[in-house]
């Protein structure tokens, strides 16, 4: 029986994940009839979600995190890295009365995960200030971090009735129009944190090198073109944007295409194909903040086997 190469894209739908969206309509053209079950994409609800549906074979392929993606490798999941799915993307949502960075003591930041690039950022942020992270310093001295999926940051932060929830930091479009009228604010986006700096990743299960060789290098493909068609859009004018982009953006997203427009240009996202491919320096930063500076890494420094870079370097040479 045929294995089918099923896309786990993660818990939510943002525009980390958006190539995917368009990536799956240039697949089933270009690979022909039959191509629709070869693919079969997921929305994940958590990052645990994610580790079991490895764990146990129900998915075979994902859009994750970096960060989860190296911790999963490590602890002996048969992943392997093909290629990142987009750079920077993320914003800081401050409370309106938050004036400085100070005034976060005493105060919860929401994050996606302990183990995410949202975090890393988040404590490159508090440092910068001088903040303790609650279990280095004194209850009410110190910034307290809670993990919260994307899709309930929002929610939670605009009925939080007794102000404890002070930000968040999430990728577009969470934490658009409606937060802000609900007493949040944009302070910054995350590449002026760490310009271009990673996120998601695509990986697949090691056994899909050998038995979905062709598949894969045509889905890269198809993701890596349909990143230079987003990168094309957003730096072209609405009157010039193709149309399809739009629309394939808005049904992936569930938004509206003006609402695409300013979700793209206001996140200060790339999609530039050329940094899409894996970059073992990178991979290395951040391994080695997360693993000494934050100490939330429990892992060697050993990635021996996770990238496999010949997928998105063809594609590249043939741009």
């Amino acid at each position: 029986m045929r294995l089918p190469l099923t896309i786990r894209i993660g818990h939510f739908i943002s525009i980390d994940h958006l190539i995917l969206g368009l990536a799956l309509p240039r697949y089933i053209q270009r690979k022909g009839s039959g191509a629709d079950s070869d693919i079969i994409p997921f929305t994940m609800r958590s990052w645990e979600q994610v580790e079991r549906g490895f764990a146990s074979g129900d998915i075979h392929a994902a859009f994750m995190d970096i960060a989860q993606a190296m911790y999963l490798f490590n602890k002996g999941s048969a992943i392997s890295m093909l290629m990142f799915t987009h750079r920077a993307g993320s914003r800081v949502i401050m409370a309106n009365q938050i004036q400085r960075l100070a005034d976060l003591k005493g105060k919860s930041v929401l994050i996606p995960h302990r183990l995410s690039i949202q975090h890393l950022l988040l404590h490159r942020l508090l440092s910068a200030g001088n903040l303790k992270i609650a279990g280095s310093g004194k209850l009410g001295e110190s910034v307290r971090i809670e993990s919260v999926p994307f899709a309930l940051m929002p929610e939670m932060a605009s009925s939080d009735l007794d102000g404890d929830i002070a930000a968040f930091i999430c990728p577009a479009p969470f934490g658009d129009a409606e937060v802000e009228k609900k007493g949040f604010k944009h302070l910054l986006l995350s590449r002026d944190l760490w310009k271009d700096h990673p996120g998601s990743v695509f990986v697949v299960h090691q056994d899909l090198l050998v038995t979905k060789g062709e598949d894969l290098a045509l889905m890269v493909s198809c993701l890596l073109y349909s990143a230079r068609e987003l990168d094309r859009y957003m730096s072209s004018s609405p009157d010039t944007a193709e149309n399809t982009i739009e629309r394939i953006s808005a049904s992936f997203l569930g938004l509206s295409g003006e609402q695409i427009r300013r979700t793209l240009n206001t996140s200060g996202i790339t999609y530039c194909p050329k940094l899409l491919a894996p970059d073992m320096q990178i991979l290395n930063i951040v391994l080695d903040y997360m693993r000494t500076t934050m100490k939330v890494m429990p892992i060697e420094a050993d990635l021996n086997g996770f990238v496999r870079p010949e997928f998105i370097d063809t594609v590249l040479s043939e741009l």
